[in-house]
């Protein structure tokens, strides 16, 4: 199991304390993102009331260079997350400006089965519009066949970089 930090959430005025992943944490710290503003329709709420904030957590815009970037975070996501996360990331993107959004996509250590692969190829297609410049990072071993294919798919250009300053440097020079 991940590592777990503490991260304040303001939602709708009031102070929610999360758990979030290490990586996840540190991923604001380094942005400078101490507390996150969240409004109440952005948290799903399970039958049972509680809020789940696990995809909406992994779909946050950061600053690099004084730029914003959206950081969608399929890092270590079973087949049920990655969807969530994938609808949250075009939830997100579709209410922003046409060819305005800079994204960022950690898909460091996920497995895809062939229902999630359809499920990355339309929202990587249905957000295309919106879409100014992706950039991928995490990509290991088999991961490349499905990176290519929902390229191919979605015929857009999606670079892949080694390391998240590189991909954040790239996406803010254009």
């Amino acid at each position: 199991m991940l590592a777990q930090r503490v991260f304040s959430v303001n939602v709708g005025g009031q102070l929610l304390h999360l758990l979030l992943s290490s990586f996840l944490f540190e991923a604001c710290r380094y942005n400078n993102v101490m507390a996150w503003e969240a409004t109440p329709s952005s948290l799903a709420t399970s039958s049972t009331g509680t809020l789940d904030v696990t995809a909406a957590g992994r779909v946050l815009f950061i600053e690099h260079r004084g730029k914003r970037v959206l950081f969608v975070n399929y890092s270590h996501c079973d087949i049920p997350m990655l969807k969530a996360v994938a609808a949250e990331g075009n939830r997100i993107i579709s209410r922003e400006a046409l060819n305005s959004v800079l994204t960022l996509n950690d898909v460091s250590g996920t497995s895809f089965d062939k229902e999630s692969v359809a499920v990355l190829q339309s929202k990587v297609a249905a957000n295309a519009p919106y879409v100014r410049r992706a950039a991928v990072i995490g990509i290991s071993g088999l991961q490349r066949l499905i990176y290519e294919g929902i390229q191919a798919f979605s015929k857009r250009n999606l670079p892949l970089f080694p390391s998240r300053l590189e991909a954040l440097d790239w996406l803010v020079k254009g």
